[in-house]
């Protein structure tokens, strides 16, 4: 015979169940909603100009050889916001507005270097080369360099990134 205190505990009225599984579904469907609306106030949010980045003055751009210029740009993912650098190689064009070329290969986006002697960009990774123009001489990049938007204002230089639709922005 079995006495009162073994006997097991009565399980979860069928209505307190439901309110449970309930309860978990409306805080997994919460969770849910509050990543959507966090990815589109992310991708809203996010700045439609695109700034200009001081360069420095104008009188140091160098009219013989291109020089180069690291400049700290903000990245944003999310809510992490990071400063990177970005490489640039600029010269001056006088009466012309200078030349500014990224240094990012379209190959496989190594950093290309100008090499003043034979007056061409050379990529160390796979032997991309490009001309004083930005333009592909010779190796697999397939496009050119990307063309930055330069302005001389009250005497320092500013150049601005294209946009991505404009990233072949070289002649």
């Amino acid at each position: 015979m079995e006495s009162d205190s073994a006997k097991w505990p009565d399980p979860l009225p069928r209505r307190s169940a439901l309110a449970v599984i309930l309860g978990s579904a409306g805080a997994v469907a919460a969770g849910a909603f509050s990543l959507v609306i966090g990815f589109l106030s992310n991708a809203l949010g996010r700045e439609t100009t695109r700034p200009w980045m001081r360069i420095g003055q104008a009188e140091d751009l160098d009219p013989e050889s291109f020089q180069k210029y690291v400049i700290q740009m903000e990245r944003r993912h999310a809510w992490i916001r990071k400063r990177a650098p970005l490489v640039t190689y600029i010269k001056d064009l006088y009466p012309d507005d200078p030349l500014a070329l990224l240094s990012t290969c379209s190959h496989l986006g190594c950093s290309v270097n100008w090499d003043s002697e034979d007056g061409r960009f050379r990529c160390p990774c796979h032997g991309g080369v490009y001309d004083e123009e930005g333009r592909v001489v010779e190796g697999p990049p397939p496009r050119h360099l990307t063309r930055l938007e330069v302005k001389i204002e009250n005497e320092v230089c500013f150049v601005r990134l294209p946009d991505a639709s404009d990233r072949e922005a070289v002649g």
